[in-house]
């Protein structure tokens, strides 16, 4: 059985090695019967070697996620064509598209059977420190509980774009500081494609800085 529907199209997508180095991100641009095809409009693609072995971990916000094992047939700085697709069947989800980070931000609690307009807000800062297109791990002074939720603001691309939260797990940084992992709820369309484009260029930044030190003279 094919590995993966035409409804994964126009998906965003990491491009990594074996091993977990990220080679770089796209979009599926084409869904064929025996091959993916993988661009990126914001960036040149790196030229891989023929038959290079590949894992390719998609991300669709209604279908979720998924990941394959193929090789390269064709590659060039427009576009990447990878054939032999093998569906991975255990992968770890919490490392998809995930970026390390320290953005400071600010957050309000939701409760329950009352909206923002009804209650005095209650502001409280945050440090987002991971951040991917299913969630967040913020670090906060501020007590939270499981199930809890929270409207969260990021600044990308000089607007402040909202995110509504809620905490999933807890672990504590120090004496001082809490640490959450939180999902993203119900967001937009719009805020999707704010959020895919940032990690992206940041994700193209990580790979610039790596092949930068890699070329560095010893």
């Amino acid at each position: 059985m094919y590995p993966l529907s035409e409804q994964y199209q126009h998906s965003p997508c990491e491009i990594k090695t074996l091993t977990n180095e990220l080679l770089t991100t796209g979009i599926l641009s084409e869904i064929r019967k025996d091959s993916v095809k993988v661009q990126n409009s914001f960036d040149i693609l790196p030229t891989l070697h023929c038959n290079m072995p590949v894992k390719i971990n998609i991300y669709n916000e209604s279908l979720g996620f998924k990941v394959l094992i193929g090789k390269v047939f064709l590659s060039t700085s427009e576009m990447m064509t990878i054939t032999d697709l093998q569906s991975l069947t255990e992968f770890e989800r919490r490392s998809f598209f995930r970026l390390k980070v320290n953005i400071p931000t600010r957050a309000f609690l939701l409760q329950e059977d009352s909206s923002p307009e009804e209650e005095e807000m209650k502001l409280f800062g945050v440090t987002v420190t991971d951040l991917s297109l299913s969630g967040v791990f913020i670090t906060t002074r501020e007590y939270l509980d499981i199930g809890q939720s929270f409207i969260m603001t990021l600044e990308l691309y000089d607007m402040e774009v909202t995110f509504c939260c809620q905490v999933q797990r807890t672990s504590p940084v120090d004496y001082a500081l809490n640490g959450y992992g939180c999902s993203f709820l119900d967001n937009s369309t719009r805020q999707f494609d704010l959020l895919c484009k940032f990690i992206f260029e940041k994700q193209r930044e990580q790979i610039k800085n790596s092949r930068e030190e890699k070329d560095e003279p010893k």
